[in-house]
């Protein structure tokens, strides 16, 4: 078997003819068209919130960093362990990275975010990451938030990296609705996917009508303009395979969440490879699906990769290095993070999409069982 690490839900070409047809012949293939606008609405309305468009998930924090007062050389609390663009949007909005530890579920530590809050009175947003697509601990991080706001003048904002996490639930709670913002990402590797792009989501009328002018250059009529900003429309293409996706989303998690739930169970049955936690309750997105090495094979993460390889199975270190151990932020590094550091050399991620079959998912597992064998 050749099992690749994702495979991305696109529609098919045939229900996606017409509109192209339609935006090709009219020439109004950017500039916010009727699709991005019913992309906007729908997504809106599926959240609870108010929806925005972006060029992408990235670009996405950026412009709510900056819409929500993110001046040079404020601070900006983010988990080590994540993509490195949570980090980058951090710099390009002008803040300063301050790097937090996660609990065993990969996300932000509340723990330790409440102690950063004490060390750091100058913090002016709070960045969790919903790890994989299973939601922050959303109640002990604004419980956290609070108790620290109690002794400022100036709160520290929420903001939520939910790139992974378009669908993803605390109960009847969806994600899109913590915090000030969340933003996603909607790129190919995501589950809501419209091949380039990403979303804000917030309950703040005022911050979205903000986002509208930034992602236009900051432009507030008359080619003036009143905001800092630059280009991050969604054209018309991404949002007609987007429009077309989300109204396959919970179809789409459905079939995801069974999988999981057959996958992580062979891996526990089968391995001495640890699972991470998937509270009850929870809906989980699993944009990556991730397991922890055994002790045994900890130190030997590249020659897994490599006998994985050889049988055609793709597999990746998400997220290795973390972000405090890259050349470029290094230099805000100021302590070490050891439940993040010993995380990083755990991880590794298995191929899972949608549409992976039983079988691709117990050859995977066969190929963990004989790794063991084998490497250790």
């Amino acid at each position: 078997m050749r099992i690749p690490l994702i495979k991305p839900d696109l529609p098919r070409l045939e229900s996606l003819s017409e509109s192209f047809g339609e935006i090709l012949i009219s020439g109004r293939i950017t500039n916010f068209g009727r699709y991005v606008v019913e992309f906007e609405q729908k997504a809106g309305e599926y959240l609870g919130t108010h929806a925005l468009t972006v060029s992408s998930g990235t670009a996405g924090l950026i412009l709510v960093l900056q819409a929500l007062g993110v001046r040079s050389g404020q601070k900006v609390i983010l988990p080590s362990f994540t993509f490195m663009a949570t980090a980058q949007a951090v710099l390009y909005a002008g803040g300063l990275p301050v790097f937090a530890e996660i609990g065993d579920d990969l996300t932000m530590s509340p723990s330790d975010l409440c102690s950063l809050l004490a060390r750091h009175p100058d913090v002016a947003v709070v960045l969790p990451v919903h790890m994989y697509g299973l939601p922050c601990r959303v109640d002990e991080i604004q419980a956290a938030v609070e108790s620290a706001s109690r002794s400022r003048s100036q709160p520290p904002a929420v903001v939520y990296d939910a790139a992974h996490a378009f669908g993803s639930a605390l109960g009847e709670r969806r994600v899109g609705t913590f915090g000030n913002a969340e933003v996603f990402s909607l790129s190919v590797t995501k589950v809501l996917v419209s091949v380039e792009g990403g979303m804000v989501s917030t309950r703040d009328p005022q911050l979205v009508q903000r986002l509208r002018k930034m992602r236009n250059y900051g432009i507030e009529q008359a080619y003036d303009a009143h905001w800092p900003g630059l280009n991050a429309k969604m054209s018309e293409f991404h949002a007609i395979i987007g429009l077309r996706n989300l109204g396959c989303l919970e179809a789409f998690l459905a079939e995801r969440q069974s999988k999981a739930r057959y996958y992580l169970e062979g891996v526990r049955s089968c391995t001495q490879f640890q699972t991470l936690p998937w509270p009850p309750g929870v809906r989980h997105t699993f944009k990556d699906l991730t397991v922890i090495l055994p002790e045994a094979l900890t130190d030997r993460r590249d020659a897994l990769i490599a006998f994985l390889g050889e049988r055609g199975i793709e597999t990746r270190a998400y997220f290795s290095p973390p972000v405090h151990q890259q050349k470029l932020f290094r230099q805000f590094s100021d302590r070490p993070l050891p439940r993040t550091e010993e995380f990083a050399r755990q991880v590794l991620t298995l191929p899972f999409y949608t549409t992976i079959t039983q079988g691709e998912m117990d050859y995977v597992v066969d190929a963990l069982a004989e790794a063991e064998r084998h490497l250790t």
